[in-house]
């Protein structure tokens, strides 16, 4: 019996602007692939989430869009909470990410509350940080582009995945004597935060892999990840190899506001 497998993107009208559809469709075709079935449902403002899902995804968006979901968001706080708890997957990408974190502090001194899926503060920043993004992580390089004026600040480091090889980063690591170290990627559990944008997806595929394993495992289902994948993994091998000949060229990484 062929499993099914449900994709969700929360509000991809309004938090969805730095082609967060590019990551469900890579989750999408690579399930498929792998031989299931997969069920992918956008939800608004106002709609149900469905209790049985497997893959929770939320966009990017600026902070006018943050606040247009920000009470229907809350009010899905235990539901999304209690997702995570329940080891499955979740990734939410720049604002959406932000409204994740315990909450978010503006230029203006303004605080908007968060639902602390991921235990660290934000702050945004007049320094927009701007460029292309190497992150060296457990499965490999993540590359990709980030474009934000946000400083995270995590309570506790060892929730960070990613240590930045490229690139300016969301947050402060513990450096090695004098030589700052800076962090990109939040996990806990099955749940992720980044603010690498492109889609990151499509340009990582053994990010790709991580997140639909983790489901496996949780579903006891059992995937093959290597079936039908070879031109996904050659088109993703290619523009990360021209991205990494650039970062070693001239560039720019941060715009003052």
């Amino acid at each position: 019996m062929t499993a099914t497998v449900r994709i969700a993107q929360l509000y991809p009208e309004i938090l969805g602007v730095t082609g967060d559809r590019g990551n469900v469709r890579a989750l999408q075709v690579r399930l498929e692939r792998a031989g299931a079935t997969v069920d992918v449902l956008p939800v608004g403002i106002g709609e149900e989430l469905p209790a049985d899902l497997d893959i929770l995804v939320i966009g990017n968006g600026p902070l006018s869009a943050m606040r247009g979901v920000h009470a229907d968001l809350v009010a899905r706080g235990d539901g999304i909470r209690s997702h995570v708890a329940d080891g499955r997957a979740l990734l939410a990408v720049g604002g959406g990410a932000e409204l994740l974190s315990n909450g978010v502090t503006t230029l203006e001194g303004e605080t908007v509350e968060g639902l602390g899926i991921f235990d660290a503060t934000v702050s945004r920043t007049k320094k927009r940080k701007v460029g292309y993004i190497v992150v060296e992580t457990a499965v490999g390089r993540v590359i990709g582009f980030e474009d934000h004026a946000s400083e995270w600040t995590l309570s506790d480091a060892a929730h960070s995945y990613g240590r930045v090889a490229f690139g300016q980063g969301g947050f402060a690591l513990p450096g090695d004597g004098d030589q700052p170290a800076r962090g990109e990627i939040i996990r806990v559990a099955n749940a992720i935060a980044a603010n690498i944008q492109g889609p990151m997806l499509p340009l990582n595929p053994e990010l790709v892999r991580e997140i639909i394993t983790g489901v496996a495992e949780r579903r006891g289902l059992e995937l093959d990840l290597s079936i039908g994948v070879e031109s996904l993994d050659t088109y993703a091998a290619g523009a990360r190899a021209a991205i990494e000949t650039l970062v070693h060229g001239k560039g720019f990484n941060s715009i003052q506001l």
